[in-house]
């Protein structure tokens, strides 16, 4: 434990050291008035304070310290990342109600079973790759994200794809040894109708060289649908078949309703880190909480509480 305040501390100690020595002088002169108007055999013995009115000076003490503590914990390091087609396609009604609504319903039954301690991130595509959210922990705010995405413009998988490797998967500097690497992969959920941002599978090679497998949800009718989408009918085609070549091309897989295969990926790794917790709130608190069962237990027995 250290101190952020050692001078609070030492004022701190000064002042107690004065209150405890004003105490006694105070219960001296006491007893010397007693002992003048009292038989010495009737004058009551030394009475040391209750253990509590002794612990919670020494709590509100060590508070004015503003005391650090530094604490070992375990960090989960590995990562997921949902790439999200947002595309116009995406509103096609080919899925009960859309097939982005689909996208958000099957995201979220995978947090359902998802470890709480993985990270998970989250990448929309179209009209363009947008990192939405970088990977976290915080459930409510990736869900909250998730909730927000609207369809609209073109389906640039590739660069959706490149967004995530550069998330999970940054570029080390030329000239440094290779670090081992905590498992990562991607959860795309799209309809696979890639129409802009370069081809998918040339995207799909450097995630294989990263290590970042691909897990994909087909989204839609395999054969394409009509859907009405704003105020027209339109054709709406799909390709699967696509996003088995991107899957197998980074040893991931095509994914139905059952996500363990994804599970199974994102074992844990997990490491040693230092936090440093503030304990000054925690010592006041005790402080006052201490002195308050001192108080009662006083007041119980001998009804008064100094």
């Amino acid at each position: 434990m250290a101190f952020k305040s050692p001078e609070g501390f030492l004022l701190g100690l000064l002042l107690l050291g004065a209150g405890g020595l004003l105490l006694w002088l105070l219960d001296r002169a006491g007893r010397r008035r007693l002992l003048s108007a009292l038989d010495p055999a009737f004058l009551p013995g030394p009475r040391p304070p209750p253990l509590p009115f002794l612990l919670a000076p020494l709590f509100l003490l060590l508070a004015a310290g503003r005391p650090e503590a530094s604490l070992p914990w375990r960090e989960n390091l590995t990562q997921v990342l949902l790439v999200v087609d947002t595309s116009h396609s995406m509103a096609a009604d080919d899925e009960a109600p859309t097939r982005l609504e689909r996208a958000k319903a099957l995201a979220q039954s995978f947090l359902r079973g998802l470890d709480p301690s993985v990270k998970v991130g989250l990448v929309s595509f179209g009209p363009q790759a947008v990192l939405v959210l970088s990977p976290t922990r915080d459930r409510q705010a990736l869900l909250k994200a998730l909730q927000g995405l609207k369809p609209g413009g073109a389906t640039p998988m590739g660069q959706g794809l490149l967004q995530a490797r550069r998330i999970l998967r940054p570029k080390e500097p030329e000239g440094d040894l290779p670090q081992v690497k905590p498992p990562a992969a991607i959860l795309l959920l799209s309809d696979g109708a890639a129409n802009a941002g370069g081809d998918p599978l040339e995207a799909a090679k450097e995630l294989s060289q990263a290590g970042l497998p691909v897990f994909v949800h087909p989204l839609g009718d395999p054969r394409g649908a009509v859907s009405r989408i704003g105020d027209g009918l339109y054709f709406v085609p799909t390709n699967p078949t696509s996003l088995l070549r991107l899957a197998q091309a980074t040893g991931g897989q095509v994914l139905g309703e059952d996500f363990q295969p994804l599970y199974r990926a994102l074992r844990p790794y997990r490491v040693w880190r230092t936090q440093t917790l503030d304990l000054t709130q925690a010592l006041v608190v005790a402080g006052l909480l201490t002195f308050s069962f001192g108080a009662y237990l006083n007041l119980a027995r001998e009804g008064r509480w100094p």
